[in-house]
C-alpha cells in the first residue's frame, strides 16, 4: 500500500506521533506505516477522525466553489426567469381578480402590490427550485448547485432563510465584496459549488 493510504489510518490513530524528518509515524514503532491492508495497532481516535472529515469537506467545498463570474451569470439568468414568472403570476392574478372582483382591480395601481408580487414570486421561485433541486434555473445552466456548510443539500429551513435574505437591499452586489459569497450565503451558511 502507498503512503497516502496509510495516512488515512495514521492521521486518526491514537498511536500517531510526528517526526520532523518522516512526518506522521507510529509512536509504538517510531517508523512510518508499512502495513498491507490494515494496521494491527490501529485504535481510532474519534475526535481526530471527525476533525479530519470536517477538514476534508471544507477543503472540498473551497476547491469546488463557483467563481464570481458563474455566480453573476446565475444571477442574470435567474433574474430573467424570475421576471417571466412574476409577470405570469401577476397576469394570472389580474385575470382572476377581474373575473371574481372587478371592483378590486385598482390594487394593481399601488406600489405596495408590486412589491408584494415581486416578493411572493421571488420566494416561490427560489423555494421551489433550490428547495426541490438544490439549483435554480441559472444554476442548471452553469452546472452549479447550493450546498450547506457540510457540502450537503440544504434543508427547507436553510433555503427559506437563503431566499428571504435575497431581499436584503444590495444583496445582489454583496458577493463582490467578500470571499464567502453574498449575504444570502453567509447568513444561511450555504455556498454555491460547481458540479
Amino acid at each position: 500500500m502507498n503512503r497516502e493510504y496509510h495516512l488515512t489510518f495514521c492521521k486518526a490513530c491514537n498511536h500517531q506521533n510526528f517526526d520532523s524528518n518522516k512526518g506522521i509515524i507510529c509512536e509504538l514503532t517510531n517508523e512510518i506505516a508499512d502495513f498491507e491492508k490494515t494496521c494491527e495497532n490501529y485504535i481510532e481516535n474519534p475526535e481526530l477522525k471527525s476533525k479530519i472529515e470536517a477538514s476534508s469537506k471544507e477543503n472540498f467545498i473551497v476547491n469546488k466553489s463557483a467563481s464570481q463570474s458563474k455566480r453573476f451569470v446565475n444571477h442574470i439568468i435567474d433574474l430573467f426567469f424570475l421576471y417571466l414568472f412574476a409577470f405570469a403570476f401577476a397576469f394570472s392574478l389580474g385575470i382572476i381578480i377581474s373575473i371574481f372582483s372587478p371592483s378590486s382591480a385598482h390594487i394593481f395601481d399601488t406600489n405596495a402590490f408590486g412589491y408584494i408580487i415581486a416578493f411572493t414570486a421571488g420566494m416561490v421561485y427560489f423555494l421551489f427550485f433550490e428547495g426541490v433541486f438544490g439549483r435554480s434555473v441559472g444554476k442548471f445552466v452553469t452546472k452549479t448547485k447550493v450546498v450547506d456548510e457540510f457540502g450537503n443539500k440544504p434543508d427547507f429551513k436553510t433555503i427559506f432563510i437563503r431566499s428571504i435574505c435575497r431581499f436584503i437591499p444590495f444583496d445582489a452586489f454583496s458577493f463582490l465584496f467578500g470571499e464567502n459569497g453574498g449575504w444570502h450565503d453567509t447568513i444561511s451558511n450555504t455556498t454555491v459549488i460547481e458540479i
